[in-house]
């Protein structure tokens, strides 16, 4: 066994003396049964041949018997000598085992009690060493609290986490009193952090949605809706916004909205940013056609005089439209009308001067045919 200067192992030595003292009470063991059965192989012969002469030497018996007897009384010694013997060498062998026995558990006693000291130590740098833990957490608590409420004001986290944040770091070093601060936490960013944030959110939301600033009233307004639950975050003030009557009017265009900008131009705004449903169209006049020659004379129709631009809602520009496809329409058919008489007043001009000279030729003929049937042949 080890263990430095403590008591030694002697359970092999133990073993080995146990051993050999087995083997010489074995051997003597053997030796007094050999001696026993010679000693019963004797007395029976010895009984036998006094048996044999008992009837004629009545008088050796007492003699032999005497000797049997002094001889049983021999061996019985040499038995008493042979277990006092053994009893004295068992003694001094569990004598020696208790000596080894003790020197075993003064040892294990020894090296439980170092155990015990050893664990003893460790449990006690153990809690030394959470107790300095502990000491330094809390030394590094208030900047701590600190650097997580400048993460909260700046955004870097919501307020949910910074309160897990600081109730995990009490919970982990047994700090206790500090839900105040949790609460204090809770206080600071539902009367200080979150109305700014919301504030700063409100007027970003109104420029970005209405594309204007967000008035004082309109401030007080959402600031009050926020504190009253109304408003849980900048989104809903955006639904909210979204929905309202001056984005509807803004904004909220249709498909054809749409198509009128497309046809007609962008919608024609109010000085408030307001649609007024109007749009300006452009109209290049030169492409109009124009009467030539004396047709407007003949027509008896004096075209209205177009000009560059029409304003006013999709109905009232395509009716303007439709005014200007008209008088297009109108010239155009003016025009080939008044080709189409010339033309056909042409035809029939041709068709008369073609009708004279028939009927001139016609009657040459017939002048022709009377001088022919004067003469007789």
């Amino acid at each position: 066994m080890g263990g430095g200067g403590g008591p030694r192992d002697n359970s092999a030595e133990v073993a080995r003396e146990q051993r050999a003292v087995r083997e010489k009470e074995l051997k003597f063991e053997r030796e007094e049964a050999d001696r026993q059965a010679a000693f019963r192989d004797a007395q029976l012969a010895e009984t036998k041949l006094a048996n044999e002469r008992r009837n004629a030497l009545d008088l050796k018996a007492d003699a032999r018997a005497d000797r049997a007897a002094s001889f049983n009384e021999s061996i019985t010694q040499q038995q008493i000598a042979y277990q006092t013997q053994k009893d004295a060498q068992l003694f001094g062998l569990q004598q020696q085992e208790l000596q080894y026995a003790e020197a075993d558990r003064s040892f294990y006693r020894g090296k439980a009690t170092r155990e015990e000291e050893r664990i003893v130590a460790k449990e006690q740098a153990a809690a030394a060493a959470e107790a300095a833990r502990k000491a330094s957490a809390q030394a590094g608590y208030d900047p701590f609290k600190t650097s997580i409420e400048s993460q909260l004001r700046s955004g870097l986290i919501g307020f949910t986490q910074a309160q897990d944040y600081l109730r995990e770091y009490t919970t982990k070093y047994d700090m206790f009193g500090k839900e105040g601060d949790v609460n204090q936490f809770a206080k600071l960013y539902s009367e200080e952090i979150a109305p700014k944030r919301f504030e700063t959110g409100l007027g970003a939301a109104y420029e970005e949605i209405l594309g204007r600033k967000a008035t004082e009233a309109e401030k007080t307004a959402g600031l009050e809706r926020f504190k009253g639950g109304y408003y849980q975050t900048v989104n809903d003030l955006k639904e909210s916004l979204y929905k309202g009557q001056e984005y509807q009017k803004k904004f909220n265009r249709s498909y054809l909205d749409s198509y009128y900008d497309t046809m007609y131009g962008d919608e024609i705004k109010d000085a408030e940013g307001v649609g007024t449903g109007k749009r300006t169209f452009k109209f290049d006049k030169s492409l109009l056609p124009t009467y030539g020659g004396d047709l407007a004379a003949r027509t008896k129709v004096t075209l209205p005089s177009f000009a560059d631009q029409f304003e006013g809602t999709p109905a009232e520009l395509e009716q303007q439209l439709q005014n200007v496809r008209d008088s297009r329409q109108f010239l155009y058919s003016a025009g080939l009308t008044n080709l189409q008489g010339e033309i056909d007043k042409e035809t029939q001009k041709l068709k008369n001067e073609g009708a004279k000279e028939v009927q001139k030729i016609a009657a040459q003929g017939d002048i022709y045919k009377s001088l022919v049937s004067s003469f007789s042949f």
